[in-house]
C-alpha cells in the first residue's frame, strides 16, 4: 500500500470511528510500517498548521512558522508521552502503537478539515465547533474501539490527555515566549 492509499484508508477509518462502527480498526495498520505512515501523516499536518498559516497571511507576527511547528510537535510528544504513560499503567502497552497510528492520522484527517474555512472562506467559528465535536468523538472512539479500554479507563485516559495538553501549553507557552490565550482574545 502507498502512503496516500493509506491516507485514505485512514481516513475512512476515522469517519468509521467518528459513526462509532465496530470494524474501523480493519482501516488502519498498525504494524511498524503502519505506525511509520501514520508519523509521516502527522508531521505533513504539523507543518501545515505551522507554516500554512505564514503563506496565508493569516498567523500572528509574534510567532515565526518553525516556533510554531516546534510548539505545537512538543505539546504532542508531551501528549503522546502521558497517553503511553497512563497506558502503562493501565497494563495495556499492547494498545501503544494501535493508539499513535489511529491518533497520528486523526491528526492529520483534522488538520486538514481545518482548512475549509481558510478555502471556502466561511466563518471560521462554526465549523470549528463542529471540529470540535468530532474531535471529542473520535477521541472517545479510539479510546473505545482501537484501545479497548472501559469507561471508567476511557475518562482518566482522555482526561490524563487533556491535562497534558494544558499543562503543555502552558509549560511550552512558556519555554518559546507565548501566550496560550491569545488566540482566545482575537
Amino acid at each position: 500500500m502507498t502512503l496516500f492509499e493509506e491516507m485514505i484508508s485512514a481516513g475512512r477509518g476515522i469517519f468509521a470511528l467518528f459513526m462509532g462502527s465496530r470494524d474501523a480498526t480493519r482501516h488502519f495498520d498498525f504494524t511498524l510500517r503502519g505506525l511509520i505512515g501514520s508519523i509521516v501523516g502527522l508531521i505533513i499536518a504539523l507543518t501545515l498548521s505551522a507554516y500554512l498559516p505564514s503563506l496565508l497571511g493569516t498567523n500572528s507576527a509574534d510567532v515565526r512558522p518553525h516556533q510554531a511547528f516546534i510548539y505545537t510537535s512538543s505539546i504532542y510528544l508531551f501528549q503522546m508521552s502521558t497517553a503511553v504513560v497512563v497506558l502503562r499503567q493501565l497494563n495495556r502497552l499492547d494498545a501503544v502503537v494501535p493508539y499513535l497510528v489511529a491518533d497520528n492520522w486523526a491528526t492529520f484527517i483534522i488538520t486538514l478539515l481545518t482548512l475549509i474555512p481558510i478555502f471556502l472562506q466561511v466563518e471560521p467559528f462554526l465549523v470549528l465547533m463542529v471540529l470540535a465535536i468530532v474531535v471529542v468523538v473520535v477521541k472517545v472512539n479510539i479510546a473505545r474501539l482501537i484501545v479497548t479500554l472501559t469507561p471508567w479507563k476511557i475518562v482518566l485516559f482522555l482526561g490524563a490527555h487533556l491535562l497534558a495538553g494544558f499543562l503543555g501549553q502552558v509549560l511550552f507557552g512558556t519555554i518559546f515566549n507565548l501566550d496560550p490565550t491569545a488566540s482566545l482574545r482575537g
